[in-house]
């Protein structure tokens, strides 16, 4: 398949390209500022969110079988170039994955989310977020396949270095003991879109951790992992809706479409593949 990834330098799609170009299917992408060295120049594209004109000269050069929806940037401009995007594939057959994000469900963190919950988003990132899903279900109906997606873990992913980098400069680690989350690895989230992609299912699916973990518990075991011994912590309560839910699921997903099973990770087998 040919599959235009708009975001590729990300974090999901520096990965997804990866295991796409490994599975014999044609990658092209769109980058911000950061050109990709995994991808010939000729495969990419330094575009905006803003230039319209641009975008659809690249869509209707590559005319893509899927394209992956990985952005950052102006919520206003994103949405336009999301529309954009879904009204083109809508005339040419073509099929959208849009990654969307726990925080669809930031405004109701006393319990899991299931894919079939209503979005109930507090954030102006997650009411966005939010949005875009329901616009693009419009457009593109059977064509549209949206993936919920937790906090992302790597090896060299934003969220790992940034601990790395706390751990060797001797930091106060923070952790946190009523939050409950899902998590999944940047390589993992890679070949569960691609086999989503391959196999042409649609609808929505949260790609997440089988389990739950507290943070505390997960951060204190992945920096032992690392080999840290003399790490201090800083235990701290996350606020809550309410005093009588002292619990908070923060990022959480919890699926009722389970992916086979070498497609799925519990916290567990996710910080054997961190360390």
């Amino acid at each position: 398949m040919k599959v235009i990834i708009f975001g590729v330098s990300g974090t999901v799609g520096k990965a997804l390209t990866k295991t796409l170009t490994v599975n014999y299917h044609d990658v092209y992408g769109s980058y911000h500022s950061r050109e990709p060295s995994f991808l010939p120049s000729d495969r990419t594209i330094q575009l905006s969110t803003g230039e319209l004109d641009l975008l659809d000269m690249f869509l209707s050069q590559v005319n893509p079988d899927v394209v992956v929806m990985a952005l950052r940037g102006d919520f206003a401009k994103q949405l336009k170039f999301h529309i954009q995007t879904a009204e083109y594939l809508r005339n040419t057959g073509g099929r959208m994955i849009f990654c969307s994000t726990s925080n669809v469900f930031d405004g109701s963190t006393d319990s899991p989310h299931f894919e079939e919950d209503p979005p109930a988003p507090a954030s102006d990132y997650g009411q966005f977020k939010a949005e875009c899903e329901r616009v693009m279900a419009e457009i593109l109906l059977d064509k549209l396949t949206i993936v919920r997606i937790p906090a992302i873990f790597g090896h060299d992913s934003p969220r790992t270095n940034e601990l790395k980098q706390q751990l060797q400069d001797g930091e106060l680690i923070k952790i946190y003991t009523n939050v409950y989350s899902t998590r999944n690895t940047d390589q993992l989230l890679s070949m569960q879109i691609t086999y989503l992609m391959e196999q042409g299912l649609t609808g929505i699916y949260h790609l997440g951790t089988t389990d739950i973990m507290n943070h505390s518990e997960f951060t204190k075991k992945l920096v032992t992992r690392w080999g840290y011994t003399d790490v201090v912590f800083e235990e701290l309560k996350h606020e809550t809706f309410s005093s009588f839910i002292p619990e908070k699921y923060d990022n959480s997903l919890l699926t009722n479409k389970p992916l086979p099973k070498k497609f799925q990770i519990n916290h567990e087998q996710l910080i054997e593949y961190l360390s």
